[in-house]
């Protein structure tokens, strides 16, 4: 089909379309029967056209020869502008960016003037290519102001389609001849401009492609730089369970190089953690579920570790991975340990994770107060030398406070042979006085058992009261104790006192908080230091 108000083609033209047409195909230059017909179709043709024809399927072959798209646009503009005679030649963009070339090469593109605007936006506005010969005196550009003032005769302008959409045009102009452009112009025009379009297509997906990798490069580089950072041993395992990362942190935590750990299996890490294949094991089987664990592990060179492993799910290529986090908390534990000899467990935890929450104060808290001594310490120490004294109490004292710790009480200090914990403060609980009536109970069992294991009987006595105390940090901002301060401190101290050997004196408070007890009970009137009256107790045997 040819446009309305043109003539059919000549044999001339129809042959020159079709050698314009195989010219431009790869596959057809390729082919060694295929070349020899285009060279007797070439035979056939008017020199001028042949030599065009070639030079633009030359054109086109540089197009689709790299995907620089700088480079090959401007070479193969040139080619257009030298094959057609043309005076400048442009290839212009939707977006605004053009590409100018002229035929003398000594004149610089910036020296250039406009090509004929009004052409150019008629063709990206309709997609439809614009030729005319002689355009001073073509009556549908005559008028328009940039073809006049550039004095332009010879006018061509190609649409750039890709998928029917036009994203710019190629454009040539000659202002010294008219009639430059010949009727088989046309179609190798249009031609190279499918030919570069696609080419312009290719390279701006190659150019977006590309820079979506750099992107993706520099972000790697950026969790590089990150992992390096982080103080926790990071490393990452494919669903494959290979090791693919290994930052800084984990080469100083194992102390083992990272290029003799990754791209090995996962097992490689059991050589460090011995635990670690059984881990990966439940946190794969579980479906990836975060998994933390503190397990003992040890160094490259034998050092003894603990180590604080969290596993996340991490989404890689191959499905499915593992980030394993590791932090060392060596250090950590063996403080803990230490100070836990001294201070309170909860004090310790609060020394460790928040420094700043150790202050002086204190806040009213409901608490069971526990007071044990040991009965008859003074005859104790009058008959045996110091030596032996202290050894005694310290094999009673280790077994007390390990159910003092057992039963969730608070140690709060040893005053001679007599010590003093709490129940409830700093987290107070509804079975406060339940438990400190349990730990009281056990501290005598313990005792008896303790006597043949020190070769000396001891007896104990324990006094349990239930109250409101202000619990907290007293003393001087260098010097502070955690404890707690209240009538319930005193009563039970008083009752402790009262008590006879082998038994428990508790407030009626404490009683009614414990519920049942499996031990006889007994209700009596007590005479506590420091009161004028009696005191209601209940008296609680230690054996049934």
């Amino acid at each position: 089909m040819h446009p309305r108000g043109q003539a059919e083609p000549s044999d001339e033209r129809i042959l020159t379309d079709a050698f314009a047409t195989l010219s431009s195909n790869a596959a057809v230059r390729d082919d060694p029967a295929a070349a020899r017909a285009l060279e007797v179709i070439a035979a056939r043709l008017d020199p001028v056209a042949e030599r065009k024809q070639r030079r633009l399927a030359r054109a086109a072959q540089i197009v689709n020869s790299s995907l620089e798209l700088d480079e090959v646009l401007r070479s193969v503009l040139a080619l257009a502008v030298d094959v057609m005679n043309a005076e400048r030649g442009y290839l212009i963009f939707r977006e605004g960016r053009r590409v100018a070339a002229a035929h003398d090469p000594s004149r610089p593109e910036g020296t250039l003037d406009e090509p004929a605007q009004a052409i150019v936006a008629r063709v990206l506005e309709t997609g439809e290519p614009v030729f005319t010969t002689d355009a001073q005196s073509d009556p549908d550009w005559n008028a328009h102001r940039s073809i006049v003032t550039l004095h332009l005769r010879s006018i061509a302008c190609v649409p750039l389609l890709v998928r029917d959409s036009v994203i710019g045009a190629v454009y040539l102009d000659s202002r010294v001849l008219p009639g430059l452009f010949k009727p088989g112009d046309r179609e190798l025009l249009i031609a190279f401009a499918l030919q570069a379009a696609l080419a312009i297509e290719n390279a701006r997906l190659f150019a977006d492609e590309r820079s979506r990798l750099e992107r993706i490069s520099e972000l790697q580089a950026f969790q590089a730089h990150l992992l390096e950072a982080i103080a926790s041993g990071v490393i990452t395992l494919s669903a494959g369970r290979k090791i693919t990362t290994f930052n800084r942190a984990a080469e100083s935590t194992f102390g083992t190089p990272a290029d003799e750990m990754i791209g090995r299996g996962g097992e490689a890490l059991t050589e460090y953690l011995p635990d670690f294949d059984d881990l990966l094991d439940t946190f794969f089987n579980s479906g990836a579920i975060s998994l933390r664990a503190e397990v003992e592990a040890h160094k490259e060179d034998g050092s003894e570790l603990v180590l604080e492993i969290r596993l996340a799910p991490l989404q890689m290529n191959d499905g499915t991975g593992a980030a394993v986090l590791v932090t060392d908390v060596t250090s950590q534990r063996k403080i803990e340990e230490s100070f836990s000899r001294y201070l309170a467990p909860h004090v310790v935890q609060s020394l460790i994770h928040d420094p700043s929450s150790i202050r002086l104060g204190g806040e009213r808290k409901r608490a069971t107060m526990l007071f044990a001594d040991v009965r008859g310490f003074t005859a104790l120490a009058a008959t045996l030398s110091p030596e032996r004294v202290v050894e005694i109490l310290n094999g009673y004292f280790e077994e007390a406070v390990r159910i003092v710790f057992e039963f969730d009480g608070l140690l709060d200090k040893f005053y001679g042979d007599g010590l003093m914990a709490v129940f409830g403060p700093p987290r107070v609980r509804g079975d406060d006085a339940q438990r400190a009536v349990a730990a009281a109970i056990r501290l005598h069992e313990v005792v008896r058992e303790l006597g043949p294991r020190i070769a000396y009987p001891l007896e104990i006595s324990v006094g349990l009261a239930t109250g409101d105390v202000v619990a907290g940090h007293f003393g001087s901002a260098q010097r502070m104790d955690y404890t707690v301060i209240g009538d319930a401190v005193n009563l039970a101290n008083g009752l402790q006192s009262a008590a006879p050997p082998g038994c428990i004196y508790c407030d009626e408070e404490t009683f009614r908080s414990a519920g049942p007890i499996s031990r006889q009970v007994h209700k009596l009137s007590a005479r506590v230091k420091g009161r004028t009256e009696l005191v209601t107790a209940y008296a609680i045997f230690s054996e049934t």
